[in-house]
Parts: C-alpha cells; structure tokens; sequence
C-alpha cells in the first residue's frame, strides 16, 4: 500500500513537471511551434517518459487545463451554499475568494491560458465552471423562483464579468490582493451596479 502511494506520488510530480515545463514553453513560444522534444528538454525528461503519461502534446494541453480546473473545483467547494445577505459587503463570497486565490496560486497557468493563447479553450471551460458554481448556489439556496431577472442571463453575467475582471487584474500583475479583489466583487455583487457607481434610486 505504501510503495503504491509513492508511486503515485512520483506519477503525479512527473506530471506537474511537465505540466511546468509547457507553461515555460508557452511564455516564449506559440504552442502550435512547440515540439514533444522541447517539452522534453525543459522537464528533463526523455520522450518515452512523456509519452508514458500523454498521447501527444494536445493531450498534455487538455489533462493540465483539467487538472487545474479540478483543483478550483475543489477549493470552491462548499462555497455553493454560502447565503450572502444583502448587507454583507465586508466579507468576500467565497467562490470569488477561491478564484483569485488559485489564480494566485497557479498565476503563471493563468496568465499564459488567458493572456497568452486560445489554445485548449481555458477561457470557456472557466466561465463554465464559474457559472456551474453559481447554478448550484442558486439550487441549493432554492432561488429559483425568486430571481428578478432570467437565470441564463444572470449566469453568463456573473461568470463573464468575474472572468473578466480576473482577466484585467492578472494582466494588471496582481497588484491588488486576492481578498481585495474578492471583496470588490461581493460588494458589487451585493449592491448591484448603479449603487456601486453612487447612483441611488
């Protein structure tokens, strides 16, 4: 049992290192350019290795944007079934908090997957899950019924605009905190679009 969970632990650090050594590449380099043997070379590796883990370079591309997408599902989790009160605007919701801390966390995925290429379609499968994410809540809370404007609009609204906005502050070199920026969210969130510009009906 011990030698297989060191196995897997060494399976699953290859992986990262090569996940690693793409993410490097692209930096530099357009992906259709990159070759199996400069991915290779940059994770120090040799290619039967590589291709004992991946097809190819396009399946190494999918399994990354899935590890990482599995990795902010899961420290989203339970974040569903956060009741954010409409007075709440000094603490983050904590789908948002948990977005810009794993963009934090893994910002040079980020920044190459959104700011650098459309290669693997990142952008689309992050608004996906962002607006999976907020579908739960509204289940789980049972509002359904109590929305003022369509559930399908109001989802693309929050998972576009939060993409978005992610998009600028990674571009911007993060110069505001995950937990700032969280908050910022949840207070527009919270108080809607004309009152967070001043507008008071």
């Amino acid at each position: 049992m011990g030698e297989k969970r060191s196995l897997d632990r060494r399976i699953a650090r290859t992986r990262v290192m090569i996940f690693d050594a793409l993410l490097a590449i692209m930096q530099k380099q357009s992906y259709a350019e990159i070759s199996i043997v400069d991915i290779a070379d940059k994770a120090n590796i040799n290619r039967s290795t590589f291709y004992a883990h991946f097809v190819d370079k396009e399946d190494l591309l999918e399994q990354m944007i899935t590890h990482n997408l599995e990795l902010l599902k899961e420290s989203i989790r339970g974040a569903e079934s956060y009741n954010l009160s409409e007075s709440a605007v000094n603490e983050p919701d904590p789908i948002y908090l948990a977005l810009f801390q794993h963009a934090f966390e893994y910002s040079l995925f980020y920044r190459v997957m959104l700011l650098q290429t459309t290669e693997g379609g990142f952008r689309q499968k992050l608004q996906e899950a962002l607006r999976s994410s907020f579908f739960q809540r509204l289940t789980k809370l049972g509002l359904e019924q109590k929305l003022h404007v369509p559930q399908e609009l109001l989802l693309d609204y929050v998972s576009l605009s939060s993409c978005g906005v992610l998009e600028r502050w990674l571009d911007g070199h993060q110069v505001y905190s995950p937990h700032h920026m969280a908050l910022q969210l949840t207070r527009v969130a919270s108080m809607g679009i004309y009152r967070s510009m001043g507008i008071h009906a």
